[in-house]
């Protein structure tokens, strides 16, 4: 039982790798039994939920790692570190593409909450990695052309194929695809186009071999079929970084604020494919209203606006700082607190 390991008094820290619905309820359980946590994506499928859960894990002062492995991955890190070293310019437009080999079961697509939720956000958290800034609006679409079956769903799970294109600060593009199928094998690229170049991440074969004859010229043998396969290193790497943050008490790479803004990304891009139109991510994190850090509710699931009611415009903004900034003495980017005491200065 999950509860056992949570509350054993010999563990320091957690790993949770369950199904999506349970995360958010398993890490405040960490929070409450001072546990560090490692969880994989999604910190919920709840947006109100996924804040509770990282706020809890701030206040209780423990670490929390979200695990976006393609962070971790080798070709990705060197495409980031071509852009920190302008080695190819200034960023112009990011390019990324995800095609599984073959499309998951009917039941595994049924209640997973959508191709964008499911699928994409690994991507989408991507162009945010390589761009280093926070997005401002998206544009989604999706279709259905490989299972036909799962037309008879709702929303974003009826679709196998999606696209999305993500505006950032100064005019930054970026570029996303994804699709359920891809007939040659796992196919994860990235391409990045700058003012003095372009830098571009091939897909991961298992050996280098090559063939050439008179019909064919080209690899051996197909991509990598399996994400564990392909993300093998990376899953490694990532764990190993959380284990550092760990012993030698330093910042975790990837963190709950990034967890977060991973799901408002791939919930906007959800409801920009369902109401045909841009979306602004500060739209989805209007719609979160926190009347404690850990007791927060979905606005639009509501008539009413609950007393004192005042939309946040960055996710950041429903955060309290997590422990790594209370140590430095900073506040989250226009966190929690902050936005509390300018609102109490504001209307004395």
């Amino acid at each position: 039982d999950a509860m056992d390991v949570i509350t054993d008094p010999e563990v320091d820290a957690v790993w949770i790798c369950s199904p999506s619905q349970f995360h958010a309820d398993q890490i405040k359980a960490c929070a409450a039994n001072g546990k560090h946590v490692f969880c994989e994506k999604p910190i919920a499928t709840d947006l109100a939920e996924t804040v509770e859960a990282i706020n809890e894990m701030n206040e209780a002062g423990l670490k929390l790692m979200i695990g976006l492995q393609r962070r971790f991955d080798q070709n990705f890190i060197r495409v980031k570190k071509a852009i920190i070293d302008k080695e190819v310019g200034d960023t112009i437009m990011v390019k990324l593409c995800s095609r599984d080999p073959a499309p998951p079961p009917f039941e595994y697509v049924k209640g997973g909450g959508g191709i964008f939720n499911d699928m994409a956000v690994h991507d989408l958290d991507m162009t945010r990695f390589l761009v280093g800034e926070d997005p401002i609006d998206i544009l989604s679409v999706g279709s259905c052309h490989i299972d036909k079956s799962i037309e008879v769903l709702d929303g974003s799970e009826a679709f196998d194929t999606a696209a999305c294109i993500l505006r950032y600060p100064n005019g930054v593009q970026a570029m996303v695809d994804v699709c359920r199928q891809s007939s040659y094998g796992y196919d994860q690229r990235a391409e990045v186009l700058g003012t003095k170049g372009m830098i571009a991440t091939d897909n991961v074969y298992p050996n280098t071999a090559r063939l050439f004859k008179t019909d064919f010229t080209g690899n051996a043998d197909m991509p990598y079929d399996f994400f564990l396969q392909r993300y093998n290193e990376a899953y490694v790497t990532e764990t190993i970084a959380f284990c550092e943050s760990l012993v030698n008490d330093t910042p975790v790479p990837c963190t709950g604020e990034d967890g977060l803004v991973a799901l408002v990304m791939s919930i906007a891009a959800d409801m920009s494919a369902a109401e045909n139109r841009w979306v602004k991510f500060s739209e989805v994190v209007n719609s979160v209203y926190c009347s404690t850090p850990t007791e927060c509710e979905l606005v639009a699931q509501s008539d009413v606006f609950p007393e004192g009611f005042r939309p946040a415009s960055d996710a950041t903004e429903l955060l309290v700082p997590d422990v790594d900034a209370q140590k430095e003495g900073k506040e989250a980017r226009s966190g929690w607190k902050t936005r509390v005491a300018k609102f109490l200065r504001k209307n004395k």
